[in-house]
């Protein structure tokens, strides 16, 4: 009986529960996928109405797992990615986002990250349970009220949830676009007064330079003039 395929898919699902627990999303798509295909064998070998119904729904809610953990695994490499992001943006002098940004930033992508995982835990947290019994053990708690939960409005604010963050996404994308512009340009402005800089230095040097000739020029001529000027005046004696 420990080998029934029935039990095998149990332990399948508890294992995929372990792996997304520790966002192993492939991991824990991986034994969704063999928990269907065990189901898959179950009603191969059975031919009880209650039993097929039951774990038809069961393989059915395994296939709707894959494909919410494949989301989930998209929307947590997407936060992960901006996050890295927000704390590069942090660390640059010439980024033009303020702590407060950046902080706002961060709240808002870790809180889209953990409702949404607080809300693929509820469709996980009772396996083999048809739609009535998932319904009436899935509630939400707001503000301190207990409300219930169906499985439809859950999948429904996963999808605003993941709709959120790839806002607040594109929102801190966008605005390091624009400080990637702001920095090539002024990168192109540095550039250019370094050249004229550099420039006005080459320049000055041989100016200084032609007026040291010029200067010394002027200064032989000078001492040629006066010495011509003494000769004419030194009276010449004959022997």
């Amino acid at each position: 009986m420990e080998f029934h395929p029935l039990n095998l898919a149990h332990q399948q699902h508890r294992r995929a529960d372990a792996h997304l627990k520790n966002h192993r999303y492939d991991d824990a798509i991986q034994c969704h996928h063999k928990a269907a295909e065990l189901l898959l064998d179950v009603l191969k070998i059975t031919t009880n109405s209650v039993v097929v119904e039951s774990v038809t729904l069961q393989h059915s809610y395994h296939l709707k797992q894959k494909d919410f953990i494949k989301n989930k695994k998209e929307q947590h490499e997407r936060a992960k990615k901006a996050l890295e992001n927000i704390k590069c943006l942090s660390k640059d002098s010439q980024c033009n986002l303020n702590c407060n940004d950046i902080s706002k930033l961060q709240v808002a992508i870790c809180r889209s990250v953990n409702e949404s995982d607080s809300l693929l835990n509820r469709l996980s947290h009772k396996y083999g349970s048809n739609d009535k019994d998932l319904e009436r053990n899935t509630v939400d708690v707001e503000d301190g009220n207990v409300t219930e939960l169906p499985p439809q409005k859950i999948v429904e604010e996963l999808q605003n949830h993941n709709q959120n963050l790839v806002t607040i996404i594109d929102q801190l994308l966008l605005q390091v676009e624009i400080i990637k512009d702001n920095n090539i340009t002024l990168h192109e402005r540095i550039n250019y007064l370094e050249k004229e800089r550099i420039k006005y230095l080459n320049i000055k040097p041989q100016d200084e330079s032609l007026e040291r000739n010029d200067f010394s020029a002027l200064s032989l001529g000078s001492d040629s003039s006066r010495k011509n000027s003494l000769k004419d005046q030194i009276p010449s004696h004959t022997k």
